[in-house]
């Protein structure tokens, strides 16, 4: 698997944290099981939670089956071109995704569990 389609695919599964339906960790941790632990979370905070977490933050959700693969990629490369050109969305970013890694604290900590499972498993 190519670097990108990997990110891709990581990108895909690691969002489906942010749909308004119940999470499977155990189908999110086997796409992403592939990398280590550190790169999921800087992939999820960084790349995935400033794309998706508006979905989660509204009182009526509007995606409850999942983002579709055209506006997941085309909306991180373009926060991820932010990122690479803007200090000041880089600041304000950063000071987000602070607030991103306390309110997912508990779905990351049932990812990293079921991850490590799944690695053992693969082992």
């Amino acid at each position: 698997m190519s670097e990108v389609s990997g990110k891709k695919v990581a990108w895909m599964a690691l969002s489906d944290l942010f749909v308004d339906n119940e999470i499977s960790y155990e189908y999110i941790a086997k796409r992403v099981a592939h990398l280590h632990i550190s790169e999921v979370e800087r992939i999820l905070f960084y790349d995935v939670a400033p794309v998706c977490m508006s979905n989660l933050l509204v009182l009526s959700p509007s995606n409850h089956k999942g983002f579709s693969e055209a506006y997941i990629v085309s909306n991180i490369e373009q926060h991820l071109r932010k990122w690479q050109t803007s200090r000041l969305y880089r600041k304000k970013t950063a000071l987000k995704i602070r607030f991103y890694k306390f309110c997912l604290k508990q779905d990351w900590h049932k990812l990293i569990s079921e991850i490590c499972q799944v690695q053992k498993t693969n082992g």
